[in-house]
């Protein structure tokens, strides 16, 4: 019965240990990604451009997200660091791996763009198995 008892308060520990240390490492990994401007209001047709940097060298992909009230995130346009552009229709993706960092420019801006965006990175993502931050 002691054996139990200790073979339980081992597995307990070690439970509420990755907890704490997942708990510390989420602190430092919202730390690493920063977007600005924190709101943007534009009128119709005009360019928006919002703002990331990133503290990681290792990152090297990075995606865009759009949310609109009541949805769940989508995945909008990304950028693999080995480019410094990519673009799709009216969304464009500049990347500097010099200043660390990225930005989402939309060209002539819609009533249907009004969402909520975010800026993530990954380091060593292949399709599928990206680990975000």
């Amino acid at each position: 019965m002691d054996k139990i008892l200790r073979a339980s308060f081992l597995i307990l520990w070690l439970q509420l240990c990755s907890g704490v240390n997942g708990q510390q490492k989420e602190k430092r990994d919202q730390q690493q990604v920063k977007q600005s401007p924190q709101s943007l209001l534009l009128q119709e047709g005009e360019i928006s451009i919002m703002n990331c940097t990133y503290e990681n060298s290792a990152f090297d992909y990075f995606p865009w997200y759009r949310q609109y009230p009541g949805k769940g995130p989508e995945l909008l346009i990304a950028i693999r660091s080995v480019k410094n552009k990519e673009e799709d229709g009216r969304f464009t993706v500049l990347f500097s791996k010099n200043t660390k960092h990225f930005s989402l420019h939309i060209m002539a801006s819609e009533p249907g763009d009004s969402a909520t965006y975010f800026c993530a990175a990954s380091a060593q993502c292949s399709p599928g198995t990206c680990s975000l931050y």
